[in-house]
């Protein structure tokens, strides 16, 4: 087909904020709400959590670690970081 290609890990968490995000959401559902066993029950919870623990501090703070997670990849040359 020619198309060029780049290796490339087919996932990359440490630089993908919105695994961050939902790392968060997962805790903070697990510590409120433990097992969620309905989807009216999730979809309450969801809006409930995301409401009132992501602030705009939060996603500032995740935006302004971009340079610090691709410090760290690179680092890491492309393996695991803390992130």
């Amino acid at each position: 087909n020619n198309i060029d290609s780049i290796d490339w890990l087919p996932q990359s968490p440490d630089l993908n904020l919105i695994e961050a995000l939902w790392a968060h959401m997962e805790t903070e559902l697990g510590e409120t709400f433990g097992r969620i066993s309905d989807l009216k029950t999730l979809k309450d919870v969801l809006k409930s959590t995301w409401d009132n623990t992501i602030t705009r501090d939060m996603l500032d703070n995740l935006i302004k670690s971009m340079p610090r997670r691709l410090s760290a990849v690179i680092a890491a040359g492309g393996d695991a970081t803390p992130y």
